[in-house]
């Protein structure tokens, strides 16, 4: 069963369509990257998911419960962290986790527990005491992720948590969700696609509101990423550049510096020697030679430029 049902799902705006019929299905206890070009349609999609905006058509489904906008019996099964998380600055961490708790009705003899655990699980435990207001941006998004926990939701549906912050605070909340994806379903929109290869299992790939694909992560790079070849050269190969492009071998080139990465059409261009031979025929110095293996960012701008 499904931990997230998104079925033939739109929101207008005027004659805007800002999701367009949008269907895709998450599974339980899985990471999954939820991606698109800004404007795509994701903000405006989580949002409906956890019952903030009403659809203008469609169904949606959270652990087989139905999201209904503005009385949601699927809320108490959602933690949410959107993208800029509004907290009580003066407030100590574990004041705000308590505050949270007793909006979720949780018990006095319950609460401490759960809290102490949570800032542990988000290593906050020795800055429990300290105001928010003291807190890095990567502390807040932990303390925003600890606030989605405490109703002990089956699914956890985070926007762009990681976006504005530094790169050892996005290490520091890429660790968090890495510990949550064996027994929660995390969905999460992003725009740094390297962060997706990090923790995702799989990933949703949507652009103008429409879904683009969505599969596991393993099986898009093999079908739809091309091998890349990397080359560095003892000089700029500029001249080489335009005819390179021409060649019915080659995909895509990329040029920076005295470096080049094609794309190919398959692994049996570079098994046959085909860049070698033409390389040869230029007669250009080579230090660097080898494939690479496709990431995310190479199957999405393969996806999204196909789509186009």
């Amino acid at each position: 069963m499904s931990a997230i049902s998104v079925k033939n799902l739109s929101k207008k705006y005027g004659t805007f369509h800002a999701v367009n019929n949008l269907s895709f299905e998450v599974e339980n206890n899985h990471v999954v990257g939820f991606l698109g070009p800004n404007g795509a349609g994701k903000t405006t999609t989580l949002r409906m998911l956890v019952g903030l905006s009403k659809p203008t058509n469609g169904k949606m489904e959270i652990a087989q419960t139905q999201v209904v906008f503005g009385k949601s019996a699927a809320n108490t099964k959602i933690g949410y962290l959107p993208e800029l998380p509004s907290m009580y600055r003066w407030m100590s961490g574990a004041e705000y986790l308590g505050f949270i708790s007793d909006i979720f009705k949780i018990s006095a003899a319950e609460k401490k527990t759960k809290i102490n655990g949570l800032l542990k699980l988000v290593d906050l435990t020795s800055a429990k005491n300290k105001r928010i207001s003291t807190y890095s941006g990567g502390m807040i998004q932990r303390l925003g992720i600890a606030q989605a926990l405490l109703n002990d939701p089956e699914v956890i549906i985070m926007d762009e948590p990681v976006s504005a912050l530094d790169p050892i605070g996005r290490k520091e909340v890429l660790g968090v969700i890495e510990k949550l994806k064996n027994n929660r379903t995390v969905l999460f929109s992003t725009h740094i696609l390297s962060d997706v290869d990090k923790i995702c299992d799989d990933v949703v790939i949507i652009n103008e509101g429409k879904l683009v694909a969505s599969a596991p992560l393993s099986i898009l790079k093999a079908q739809y990423a091309s091998p890349i070849l990397e080359i560095e050269f003892t000089s700029d190969p500029k001249t080489i550049v335009t005819d390179l492009k021409q060649q019915k071998w080659v995909k895509k080139v990329e040029h920076s510096g005295n470096k080049l990465r094609i794309w190919l059409i398959d692994n049996d261009v570079v098994e046959k020697n085909i860049p070698l031979n033409f390389l040869a025929q230029h007669k250009i110095g080579i230090l660097k030679y080898g494939l690479t293996l496709p990431e995310t960012e190479d199957v999405f701008m393969s996806l999204v430029e196909d789509k186009k």
